[in-house]
């Protein structure tokens, strides 16, 4: 039987490249901690994520079931083993655990199987170990097992009231753990500077907004548009799952007197004129956009696509159209597209996992079979309608701030906005009439009404202009302008 050699190669793969950005370390340990959660569905009003940051620590805790005592060990030192089920599961990789090393000098798992009696199981990495065995040839020896046993340690049937830097820590959430009787910690120990500013940067905290399995904020629920963030977020039938979400906290000890529940980042001012639910076949999820132009806002962070899996964040709009222009499926260029779809707002939620996944980085859609390129397909459709309705709407309201008076051709344009607008609405839509003045004349200044009047009369000329020297038979410069007058009077 020939083992499974690692290979610094593998080794570099399953640590840092499928991991290349810090912000990992919060999805992969709150996915894990999510699934532990949703084994049981009478615990999740109770399931609670805390993270924390002490000066140089990171901490995750949950309150759910943990693994089961036998198992521990064996999930801890098996690399790429999983029993995880792909359609169930956030994480099913079983590789998720180690995107911590290369952000921490130790990495430390704690299985908390009593509580009560303040019994759990710890297993250890040394990650600096890890980086010595990387650098050396040897690694090309080394089974997967034999690599944890290198730099891996276990302790079974610990007292975790004597672990002083750790009980200290979690005791704080005490009436969590009373709740389940369980738990599991993952224990970052002197965080890489690479992390460190990664948290310290400004937008981190919404950056966990938008990224972690969380719920809308409450005065979302209590618009006009209530029925659809309660149709995401809560089960009515087995056809389409919601979008779960736990409580999950956040707190930074070094500014932050208290934890702050995290939630997505959206209020009731960021919807735009239409908030429109929309169904991909592999997909569901709702968009918002104004109704007389597409434009980004700078002032509105709800902008672009975000999607979603088991209410991940698996990728946002630049993520999402370099793949569709990779497989050829946009109809304009990859700039075009993108300043048009941060015009919007847009969180689509995959619900058929079973034949749409997310790959290792979990930052597109692993193209495997027809189904992945038909979503794929049914996105870049989405996307192409987004930029015909915007430069539909922009040729439309130029148009009309221009005062064009060609009442044919401004009502052709905005047929074609409208039919676009609905389109991407998919319902029916409203424009302004085409000479509805957007300020109030009488309340303008002189010089405003003379510049009014002045491009009015200009452009009315301009259409009178080309009726005449259309139906001209005799062509004289001399008395152009006469003859036009007269003609005109």
């Amino acid at each position: 039987m020939i083992e499974n050699k690692v290979g610094a190669g593998i080794l570099n793969i399953i640590t840092e490249s499928l991991y290349d950005n810090p912000i990992v370390v919060f999805r992969e340990y709150v996915q894990n901690s999510m699934d532990s959660i949703l084994k049981d569905k009478e615990r999740i009003d109770g399931g609670e994520i805390r993270i924390w940051r002490t000066d140089d620590n990171l901490f995750f805790l949950d309150n759910g079931g943990g693994i089961k005592i036998e198992n521990f060990k064996d999930e801890m030192i098996r690399i790429g083993a999983s029993e995880k089920k792909r359609q169930k599961n956030i994480g099913y990789k079983g590789i998720g655990r180690l995107s911590g090393v290369p952000y921490c000098k130790e990495l430390c798992f704690v299985n908390i199987y009593d509580y009560q009696n303040k019994k759990a199981q710890i297993y250890k990495i040394n990650s600096e170990e890890y980086d010595r065995i990387k650098n050396d040839d040897v690694s090309f020896d080394l089974s997967f097992e034999e690599l944890m046993d290198k730099i891996g340690s276990y302790r079974d049937e610990v007292d975790i009231s004597r672990d002083k830097e750790i009980f200290c820590e979690i005791e704080q959430y005490d009436d969590a753990l009373k709740k389940s009787n369980t738990g599991f910690i993952v224990f970052l120990r002197d965080i890489s500077i690479v992390l460190s500013s990664t948290i310290e940067a400004a937008e981190f905290f919404q950056e966990l907004q938008w990224l972690l399995p969380v719920n809308f904020s409450e005065e979302l629920y209590k618009s006009e548009k209530k029925e659809l963030f309660e149709e995401l977020t809560k089960e009515r039938d087995e056809i389409v799952p919601p979008a779960r979400f736990c409580k999950i906290y956040y707190r930074d000890k070094r500014t932050d007197n208290e934890d702050k529940l995290i939630e997505r980042p959206i209020n009731e001012k960021m919807l735009r004129d239409y908030v429109c639910k929309c169904n991909f076949k592999y997909a569901v999820g709702f968009h918002t956009f104004k109704g007389d132009r597409i434009a980004i806002d700078k002032s509105n962070s709800f902008s672009g696509i975000r999607l979603y899996i088991d209410n991940m964040l698996l990728c946002d709009e630049n993520e999402l159209l370099q793949g569709l222009e990779h497989y050829g499926l946009l109809s304009h260029t990859l700039n075009g597209q993108l300043q048009s779809v941060k015009g919007i707002g847009a969180m689509i939620y995959i619900t058929d996992k079973v034949n749409i996944s997310a790959n290792a980085r979990r930052t597109f859609i692993e193209v495997t079979d027809n189904d992945s390129i038909e979503f794929l397909k049914i996105l870049a459709e989405f996307v192409n309608t987004i930029y015909d309705t915007r430069y539909a709407l922009s040729n439309y309201m130029s148009a009309k701030k221009k005062r064009e008076l060609d009442v044919k051709r401004l009502d052709g344009l905005k047929a074609i906005a409208i039919e676009n607008l609905i389109k991407l609405a998919k319902e029916n839509v409203e424009l302004t009439e085409a000479y509805e003045e957007v300020n109030d004349f009488a309340n303008m200044s002189i010089t405003d009404k003379k510049k009014l009047i002045k491009k009015t009369i200009s452009s009315n000329l301009d259409v009178k202009l080309k009726e005449y020297l259309k139906q001209l038979e005799v062509f004289e410069l001399k008395d152009a302008y006469d003859n036009f007058i007269k003609w005109l009077i």
